[in-house]
Formats: structure tokens, sequence, C-alpha cells
């Protein structure tokens, strides 16, 4: 048997990281016994190296040896019982280190304040303050790092007195901390020491007056632009921006040609930021001063990122600029700006730009990617056949863009199939045109592509046989079997790649005469690709359910074994019919749990069933229950949020990091559940140790558009959470909430966080009316690092849109099934530790 790896709408090829596992290692038995023997023992040495081996254990057989070790007479071990109480966030350990503040020994000092730190709790704060006044100007800079991480209000008063601490670093880690607690207080403060004596501690303080993002700090940071120091410009730069100080605008302007490089970026990003009329202006009047925008390129330059960032004010600022004459630079900056906000309306004006003469082909048609509409698509295929070489790629590139094969545009098919055989065309070229043609949606493109699924060049044949499964997304109910025939025949060619991508266009496009001939392939004696056509077949049957059909595919299950099971039970699921639904809630009763496990995974695309329910409670495999759990969050209503809740609470690690998932799930449908039951069930898991259960909690509150009170643990979360996950999810949030805090904590992570994808979901983006939730059914298949082929049961952790996490162990294919899964793309995440 020949074997193919298909997928029942898009093939992702994931390359698995390490399995989900809970926080805590696995020790043997005797290791807290044999530790805690150690920490008796009269020789010191010997009880370091248990102080230190403490961390190896979870946190609840390691507690009572750490607070034990946190006692020892032996400096050394004291220390090194500290660090494992970080490790494994001991928070008893603070209380139990306040008295090293009173010691002789710095380093005891210093070591209480990192516990503190990481423990913070009320208790503390009184004791650390009165250290700040110790001799050593270390033990100084930690009580403030440890303050400034309290998030009491108790720590303000404390830490702006020692503004005028006699070490720079102290100073610097004091403003640093103010700025942590974000308490409006510590502004006048911090207003005073702008004018420090150390360029050091100038940046520092005029970064914490961005950070604390409150107007009164204004005209200091004004007074900073003419520091003699570039880096405390820059920052001064940022925290105008992040402040959104309109009156700043003038004052910035002469910056974005200023001749550090460093000056020039903060000084576009700045006004980009505060974004009124006319800082828009300023950053238009300062296209072209560097070589980035001077020319008509199409790339990203700082001018067109800050001019983007300034949201609608920039579209209408720019819109009316190319209604003016303008130079060529200017016009392709506002036409790609344009594009990037996806301002549609816009679209007349490029369009008429672009006749004009104004504005250059090329970034025209990069721009209509964007802000273009239906109406623009006769525009863009003029330039197909251009005698440039990079006007027809942005050509094509933007039709493809604008083409969308469930809403048929018959006027590009001949022009396109004139370029298709214009001789200037390339062999790339001629497959994206075939491309465009399956886009286009019009029936009448099939003729075109017929004719091209058995022409030699491979990859415009895989292109034509794609282009046929896109052409039936348009006409779903099409029965005149063109595109059948075509590729029916293609599922026994001798090119693996070729039945792959046969077997996805069927399921995307094929009729009743594919359904027909697909089950005799299944019946016949033929040697054939049994999960290339189990793949068509089930996208067919998808979109032409029958009973019959469906019932005599699951008779296949008689004889079949091992992974041809797990593509068996895929195939008839995506049929939507009782009889499929009923086989399936019996398949999840089974004795065998790879059977029952692709069952619950199945029923996620059907009617609400009891099977799901009962599989996510009471199943013995919890990789069963992992999937069931999940499942329930598509198929369940309000009902299933108390069971989905109990399950996140749960100790299997697939499985909370899913019933959370199911949670959001049933967030991201509006008026399934009521955003107080979403708040009361998912706030309480923002305490959760495990960072995806925690990360999938936040998803949920993103999706409902909901928070807790004040927002606090989801700020808390974006500055300091481990996993880029969890602050990625908690930006999201924060995201859709007004309040000035959540603003100044996107600004911090977007121009700080460590993680550049995190930044990028904190940056601000342009508003608008939340998209309809469209989903699709996907295989995805797990290879390993280096693998070849796919690992059956590999474990996984797979993103999808809002950043809902979904964990798990792949089929015995070696594949994960998602019958509803969000139309977007799905991205491997390595669990984090």
């Amino acid at each position: 048997m020949r074997r193919a790896l298909a997928n029942a709408a898009v093939l992702a090829a994931l390359v698995a990281g390490h399995a989900p596992l809970a926080r805590a290692s696995l020790v043997w038995p005797d290791v807290p016994e044999r530790i805690e023997r150690a920490l008796s023992s009269p020789d010191a040495a010997t009880r370091r190296g248990a102080a230190r081996d403490l961390s190896t254990l979870g946190q609840a057989r390691a507690t009572p040896l750490v607070l034990k070790a946190l006692g020892d007479g032996d400096l050394d071990v004291r220390l090194a019982a500290a660090q494992s109480a970080v490790r494994l966030r001991v928070t008893s350990a603070t209380d139990a280190v306040l008295p090293w503040l009173g010691e002789r020994e710095p380093r005891l000092k210093i070591a209480a304040c990192e516990v503190a730190l990481a423990m913070p709790n009320a208790r503390a704060v009184p004791a650390v303050a009165r250290a700040l006044g110790d001799g050593d100007a270390q033990v100084r800079a930690a009580c403030a790092d440890a303050l400034g991480g309290s998030g009491s209000p108790d720590a303000v008063a404390p830490l702006a007195g020692k503004l005028d601490d006699p070490t720079p670093a102290v100073r610097v880690q004091v403003a640093r901390a103010l700025a942590k607690l974000g308490d409006g207080r510590a502004v006048v403060p911090l207003v005073g020491k702008v004018q420090d004596s150390v360029p050091e501690v100038r940046q520092a303080v005029v970064r914490a007056l961005g950070d604390l993002a409150d107007g009164r700090a204004t005209q200091a940071l004004l007074l900073a632009l003419r520091d003699v120091s570039p880096e405390v410009r820059i920052e001064a730069l940022g925290s105008l921006g992040r402040l959104r100080a309109p009156e700043a605008a003038t004052a910035i302007e002469p910056l974005a040609t200023d001749r550090n490089p460093g000056v020039r970026q903060a000084a576009l990003v700045a006004l980009g930021r505060i974004g009124t009329p006319a800082a828009v202006r300023a950053l238009v009047r300062s296209i072209g001063a560097s070589s980035d925008d001077a020319a008509t390129t199409l790339e990203r330059t700082p001018v067109r990122d800050a001019l983007a960032s300034a949201g609608q004010t920039a579209v209408t600022e720019l819109t009316a600029a190319l209604e003016r004459p303008i130079s060529p630079a200017v016009a392709a900056s506002a036409a790609w700006v344009l594009g990037e906000l996806k301002a549609t309306a816009s679209a007349g004006a490029i369009v008429s730009a672009l006749r004009r003469g104004v504005l250059p082909p090329a970034p025209a048609l990069h721009a209509l990617a964007g802000a273009g509409n239906e109406s623009t698509v006769p525009v863009v295929l003029e330039f197909v056949s251009d005698p440039s070489p990079v006007v027809r790629a942005e050509a094509l590139r933007t039709a493809s863009v604008l083409l969308d094969p469930t809403r048929p545009d018959g006027r590009a098919v001949e022009p396109l199939a004139a370029a298709l055989r214009d001789a200037r065309t390339s062999a790339g070229e001629r497959a994206q045109i075939a491309s465009l043609l399956g886009r286009t949606g019009a029936p009448r493109a099939a003729a075109e592509l017929v004719g091209l699924v058995k022409v030699k060049d491979a990859s415009l044949r895989l292109a034509a046989i794609d282009a046929l499964g896109a052409l039936g997304q348009a006409t779903p109910q099409a029965k005149d079997g063109v595109a059948d025939d075509a590729l029916v025949p293609l599922l026994g060619d001798r090119d693996p790649a070729v039945r792959l991508r046969a077997a996805v266009a069927l399921a995307s496009s094929g009729g009743l005469r594919a359904r027909s001939a697909l089950v005799a392939k299944l019946a016949g004696g033929e040697e054939l690709d049994r999960y290339a056509v189990l793949t068509a077949l089930g996208g067919v049957l998808e979109r032409h359910p029958d009973a019959g059909v469906a019932s005599r595919l699951l008779e296949q299950l008689a004889f079949a074994a091992g992974p041809e099971r797990d593509a068996v039970i895929e195939a008839a699921s995506r049929a939507k019919l009782p009889v499929v639904t009923s086989a399936l809630a019996k398949l999840a009763e089974s004795g065998d749990a790879d059977d029952r496990r692709a069952a619950v995974t199945a029923l996620g695309g059907h009617p609400a069933s009891d099977a799901v329910r009962k599989a996510a409670t009471s199943d013995a495999d919890a990789s069963v229950r992992a999937q069931a759990a999940y499942a329930l969050g598509e198929i369940g209503d309000a009902s299933a949020l108390g069971a989905l809740t109990a399950l996140a609470r749960g100790g299997d690690t697939d499985v909370a990091t899913n019933a959370a998932a199911g949670i959001a799930r049933l967030a991201m449908v509006p008026g399934r559940v009521q955003a107080p039951s979403l708040v009361a069930a998912a706030c309480p898991m923002l305490a959760d140790g495990r960072a995806t259960g925690l990360a999938n909690a936040l998803a949920a509150l993103a999706a409902a558009r909901a928070r807790g009170a004040d927002g606090k643990p989801e700020r808390a979360l974006l500055a300091s959470d481990t996993s880029d996950l969890v602050r990625a999810n908690a930006a999201r949030v924060l995201a859709s909430g007004t309040a000035p805090e959540d603003r100044a904590a996107l600004d911090r992570c977007a121009s700080t966080d460590r993680s550049s994808e995190v930044a990028r979901v904190c940056r601000p983006r342009p508003a608008g009316p939340p998209s309809p939730l469209r989903t699709r059914a996907v295989t995805a298949y797990v290879f390993g690092e280096t693998a070849t082929a796919p690992r059956p049961r590999a474990p996984y952790l797979v993103e999808m849109e809002g950043g809902v996490l979904r964990a798990g162990i792949a089929d015995r294919r070696g594949a994960l099934f998602d019958p509803a899964a969000p139309a977007s793309e799905l991205a491997l995440r390595r669990p984090p530790r």
C-alpha cells in the first residue's frame, strides 16, 4: 500500500517539543529522606549540598525542608536554601528570612530581599523599608528592588525618600522600583530628579515618569529633550510617546531628523504614538529625511511604522495628502501606510493617485493588497502582464489577497488566462496565475485548469490541482463533475505529493460523482493510497452527507487496524448525521483508549453529546479526558461551564489545559455564556501555577472582553510572568481595556519585553468590530525535531487564534484532528517548564 499523509483542510507539519509536564519533577521515593538526613548532618558541606538539592523536589515535599535549612547555622546553607525557596516559590519563606535583614552579613540581607521580591507579602514591607538605610549600597539596591515588586502603596514613601541616595546605582534602582509600583504619588519626587547629575539616573527617572503615565510629568520630560545625553533624550521621547502628550509634538518634530539614529527613531515612534493631526503632519514632513524612505520602496521603514501606529488620524491625513500634488516618495509611503491600516475607504484615493501618475504602480499595488476591495480587482489585473517583473509580482500578490473563492468573480478569468499564455510569464508566475484562477471562484476557470493537471512542470501541476480545490469552495453544491473527473484519477498517481494535493482538493471541491468513485475505490481490490482516498471522502461527505455512504465507511472499522482506524473515524465523522453521531458515541465507550480519544475528538464537530461530557469527567485515560474537555468547549453551552471549571482545577496538566481552553472556546461565541459567569470561572485560574492553564484562562477573558475587578492580576502577569504564552494573553486581556494603567503596561511591554512576539501583541492596533468566528476541519501531523515521519502518540501543544492552547498526544497516525478549528494558522509551542 502506498502511503501518503493528507489532511482534511490544511496540512501543517508541526515540530513536537517536550511533553507537557507538570511543574514537579520525577523524584525517586528515597530522595526526600536522603536530603532530610543530609540537612541534619554535622558536616556543613553535606548540608550545603542538600540545601541546593532541595530545588529538585516538588513544592509540597520541599517546603518544610526549605524552612528548616533557612534556620541553619551555616551561612552558605542558608543562602542555598534561599535560592531553593525562590525556585520552588515557597511563599512562607519570606517571613522566615525577614530577620536576616538585621544580620551583619550583606549576602544574607540581599538574599532576604530576593526572597521577598519573588514571594512578596505586605508584612515584609516595613522591614525591607528600614533596610533601605543600610550602609551597603548593594543591600540598598536589593531592598529597593524588593519594595518595587511588593505592589504595596506603603512602599512609595520610603522609596521616594531614597531618590537622593549617595550611590547612583541605588538611585537608578529606586526610580525603577517607583515605576514598577505604578503609584501616582511618585510623580512629583521623580520630577525633582530629572536634572540629576548622573546621566544614568536621569535616564531611569524619565523612563519611570513615562511608565507612570501621568500628565504632570510632561513639562519635565520636555525639558529632558534638551539633555546633553542622547540616551536621556531617547528615554524622554519614549516617555512622551507613552504619555501621548499632544503639546509635545512641536518640540519633538526637529528630533525626527536628528543626526543620532537612536534619537531619530525614538522621535518618530513618539510622534506616531501621540497620533494627533499635528504629529501626523510632522511625520509626513519627515518622509525622505533618511535614505530609508527617500525612494519608492515597498519595505517597512521607521516613518511608515510610526504613521501606521497613529491609526485613523493617519488615514485621514494621508488620504488627503494623496489628493494633493506630492512627490512619488511621499505618495509611496502614504499608500503603504493606508494599506498597512487596511483603510479600504481610501482605495479610491490610491487608484486615483496611480492614474494621475503621482503614485508608481508597484507601491500602489502593494497598498491595495491591504486597502483594496472587490471594486479594485480590475485595476490590479491590468498589471498582471506588466513588462516590469516587480510590478507583475505585486499584481499577482495583491490579486491573491483580493480574490476570494467564496465570492466568485468571473471578471478575472480572461486577464489571468491571457497572462498564463504570455511569453514573458515565468514558470513561477504561471503557477501563481493558476492558483489565482482557482481563487476567482468562477466555474469557467475549471476549463483552463483541467488542462494543467497533467503538465510536466511540477509546481504548475500542483498549483492547478490546488486551484481546482479552491473552485469548489465557491460552488460547494456543484454536481457537474468537471473537477471530479480531473482529480479522482490523480489519487493513483506515482507521486505522493500529487496524491496528497488531489485528496485535499477533492475534500474541498468533490461532488457526487467523486463521492461514488471514492466509495467504489474503497470497496474494490485495486492497490490504492487509502489515506488519500479517506481524506478526500471525508471532505466530500461533509458537503454532501449521505447516511448510506457514512454507514459503509464506518463498516471499515471492522477490519481497519492501527493508523487506518483513525483515518476512518475522522473521515466518517465529517458527515454530520445522526447515524455517525450515534456510532461515535458508542465508540467513545469502547475498551480501546485510542479509539475513545479519536471518537471524542471527532464528536467536537457534532451536536452536543452526553458521551463527550461523560468522557471528560470519568474516562480512565487522561489523554481521552483531555480531548473530551477540549471538545466540550466547542459543542457545550453554559451548562458545561461547571464541569470545565472543575476539570481546569484538576491535577493532570493536559486535562486542565484543555478544560481552560474549552472555557475560552465557549467565550468566543457571543451569547453562549454570560460574561459574569466567564469571569467567575476564569479569574480564580489566574493563581494556577501551570502556565498553559493560566494562558487559556486569560484567553477566555480576552475573548469575552472581560476581566477581574481592577485588572491588577493581568498587569502583574504581563510585567513579570516567565512564560511568553501567559504574557501574550495578558496583553490580549488588557488591550480591550481603557484604563491609563492598562495602556501604560502595554506600552512598557511593547518597548521592553524580551520576546518580540509578545511585544507585537502589546502594540496598539486599529480598533474594529470583532470578526465572526469561522471554523474548519483541520488535520496536522506531528513530527519530531529531527524526524522525517510523523510520530504516533507524540505530545504536542498547539496555539490557535486568540492565544488558545490545546494540549494532547498525536493519534496512531502521528496526527491531531480538530473538526472545528478557528480558521487561522496553527502554531506549535514548547510547553513551559
